[in-house]
């Protein structure tokens, strides 16, 4: 119980500052892993997936995962909830705020300083994805051998998908349905 607690903590906390949507939260997610051990980097890109693929917030689906995968279904309940407070407190009393002060210079000074900060949070976390399904930098630095690298598979996969993506930006379930028979495919 005390693991579900603490959980329940960290994911309260990030919840107050995962500013900019779920992709921000990665980053956290990679904190947890080398504080806790509650799962590993691999495991980090499997919830992501997982959640693109349920439906609901990215942010709300990764904290149900990971409740579940350290505590059950209480884990995931207590996880979920704490995630989502803040939020909800932020959005009532931002809401009335701005409301109020939508006009004021120093707030949107403040929203303008926000934005870039959210795209920092998603560029770190793509990064790290990146390193975790692309790139093995972890085995090039043991075996020096540059074929060890990086996956071509992978990057193969990452410009076509990059590509689909660009081409379906309307249809995103195409490219969902394409990755996971390509996933089937490739990994039998």
């Amino acid at each position: 119980m005390n693991s579900i607690l603490l959980l329940a903590f960290e994911y309260f906390k990030i919840g107050c500052v995962a500013i900019g949507g779920g992709y921000t939260v990665i980053p956290f997610l990679y904190y947890l892993v080398d504080k806790y051990k509650w799962f590993n980097v691999a495991e980090i890109t499997q919830m992501i997936a997982v959640s693109n693929l349920t439906p609901g917030p990215i942010g709300i689906n990764m904290a149900t995962f990971v409740g579940v995968k350290v505590g059950g279904i209480f884990g995931a309940a207590f996880t979920t909830i704490a995630f989502m407070i803040p939020s909800f407190i932020i959005v009532c009393s931002l809401s009335k705020f701005l409301k109020k002060n939508g006009e004021n210079k120093c707030i949107n000074n403040i929203l303008y300083g926000l934005r870039p900060a959210a795209v920092a949070l998603i560029g770190v976390a793509g990064l790290k994805i990146m390193d975790a399904t692309v790139f093995e930098f972890s085995k090039f630095l043991k075996t020096h051998n540059f074929e060890d690298l990086m996956s071509i598979k992978a990057f193969l996969l990452l410009l076509a998908f990059s590509a689909m993506g660009l081409k379906f930006k309307k249809n995103p379930m195409i490219l969902i349905v394409v990755a996971v028979i390509a996933g089937f495919v490739i990994k039998l």
